[in-house]
């Protein structure tokens, strides 16, 4: 005694319009027609065919020359082709001194022979119009000396040496002039009897009264130079103003003037 009957029309997955009975009977399903296993079988089949279809087209155009299209896509997207490009799409003006730019510089007017030439140290050879700072010694002034020539720089350094270390300096002096470095030599001993020994007895040449000077900043009074020159010792320290000038190319000395000194001892 059949219970529970139910006939089902069904689709078949397989791009299939026939129709498949099913006949569920308590609960079981039959299938009453083997039209389904045909249609799979034929449907597997054909899938087959066009995977390997597939596959043969993707080999065959997979070795149409790829090795070309890859060198093409490589050479027309490098930096080197697009500057080639750019350069060839421009339109240039003509040279202008090619032989000066091009020219092989080995050497620099105020550049020494033994470094090498670099952009840097060209920059650096040339003179800056910037404002330039000297130092300046508290109760002297400033230590600018570009106002002071060579050879007058010369000469008073060789009479700064002289009177540091206690030897004649005559010959820096203006003939007609001597009397004021004999008057500077009795002002000397004057303020400084304490520190040093002027004794006859004494070798001058053993006796050094400083060790060190510095020279300042120069004033010019028309045709003298007023050039502040500090001295430095153990015992003293001295303040002079040399009035220079110059006299046949030779720079001579004209006077001498104490400005300041200092005994290290506190008195003054």
């Amino acid at each position: 005694m059949i219970q529970e009957a139910e006939i089902t029309f069904c689709l078949s997955l397989f791009s299939s319009n026939q129709p498949i009975f099913m006949v569920r009977y308590g609960g079981m399903r039959r299938r009453i027609s083997d039209t389904a296993s045909k249609l799979r079988r034929f449907s597997l089949l054909r899938l087959r065919g066009l995977l390997c279809m597939l596959l043969f087209l993707l080999a065959f155009f997979s070795c149409s020359n790829p090795v070309q299209d890859a060198e093409e896509i490589t050479a027309n997207s490098t930096l080197r082709y697009s500057a080639e490009s750019l350069y060839d799409a421009t339109e240039w003006a003509e040279e202008i001194e090619f032989d000066r730019l091009t020219a092989s510089v080995s050497s620099v007017e105020g550049i020494s022979a033994r470094l090498n030439l670099s952009p840097l140290i060209v920059l650096a050879s040339v003179p800056s119009d910037s404002t330039r700072i000297f130092p300046n010694l508290e109760g002297f002034g400033s230590l600018d000396t570009t106002l002071i020539s060579k050879r007058l720089r010369e000469m008073l350094t060789s009479f700064c040496e002289c009177i540091a270390a206690n030897k004649e300096a005559d010959k820096f002096m203006e003939s007609n002039c001597l009397f004021s470095l004999a008057l500077f030599y009795e002002d000397f001993e004057r303020i400084f009897a304490s520190c040093f020994d002027f004794s006859d007895e004494q070798d001058s040449s053993e006796t050094a009264y400083f060790d060190s000077f510095v020279l300042g900043e120069p004033f010019l009074d028309g045709v003298y130079y007023e050039v502040p020159v500090k001295f430095f010792g153990k015992k003293a320290n001295l303040t002079l103003c040399v009035f220079c000038f110059e006299k046949s190319s030779a720079w001579k000395i004209d006077q001498i003037q104490i400005v300041d000194w200092e005994i290290l001892d506190g008195k003054n």
